[in-house]
């Protein structure tokens, strides 16, 4: 229930949203797993293992497979979110346009909703426009945890230094929870956020973008300012 590619980064992405790991050095490895007969990796079925020490609290957590829908939206309340939440490096400004830039660099990357228009994009920017990650996937929280979980593979989870996450539809408290425990400074999307995740977001005192079109955007909550704006 998901498109098929990154999946290293969805599952690393996924553990990490849930709570289940926290950074690089939690997560041994993850594995496709194998099939008994032909000894060929199942496309479908992957092995994560916890690395050495790593405690899980089995009654905080969740279990479900990867899905093309969201789930349990806000399973985990604000007053969990909040304390589990890193401190995300703040971002005080960025310049007139980048979102406008950032959405049509999204729109131009998105090669699957170009032949499909049925799956959703996901990407991660720093504040000079430099792209991190960039993700398609049937489910936008898929295409969020396969661009975070990317960074986390890469030793960057929380992130060290601020960025940008940009989805291209509406803004649940799911994706607000998933930027805030990695540590993203704004998330912006071309639709509009529901109200428990802008909640959510001035919590975890994530600056959040919504309705984004050429020329204007709302900002919802946050200290983030689009200069000259």
């Amino acid at each position: 229930m998901r498109t098929p590619g990154k999946e290293r980064a969805l599952v690393a992405g996924f553990l990490a949203s849930e709570g289940l790991v926290r950074s690089a050095e939690d997560l041994h490895a993850v594995e496709a797993c194998r099939d008994p007969e032909s000894g060929l990796p199942e496309a479908n079925v992957w092995n994560a293992g916890l690395a050495e020490g790593v405690q899980v609290d089995l009654e905080r957590s969740r279990y479900s497979t990867i899905g093309s829908s969201c789930g349990l939206c806000g399973a985990r309340t604000l007053d969990e979110l909040e304390a589990d939440l890193p401190r995300a490096p703040q971002l005080a400004q960025l310049e007139r346009g980048f979102l406008d830039q950032a959405f049509t660099g999204l729109r131009q990357r998105m090669s699957l909703f170009q032949d499909s228009a049925g799956v959703h994009g996901s990407a991660l920017l720093r504040a000079d426009g430099r792209w991190l990650e960039f993700a398609e996937d049937v489910g936008r929280h898929n295409a969020v945890d396969k661009v975070l979980g990317a960074r986390l593979l890469q030793d960057d989870y929380p992130l060290e230094v601020p960025a940008v996450l940009l989805v291209s539809g509406r803004i649940s408290f799911e994706l607000v929870q998933k930027a805030a425990l990695g540590g993203v400074s704004v998330i912006a999307g071309i639709g509009a956020p529901t109200s428990l995740a802008v909640a959510g977001a001035e919590r975890a005192a994530l600056a959040l973008f919504g309705l984004v079109r050429e020329g204007c955007a709302n900002r919802y909550c946050g200290s983030t300012r689009l200069i000259d704006a």
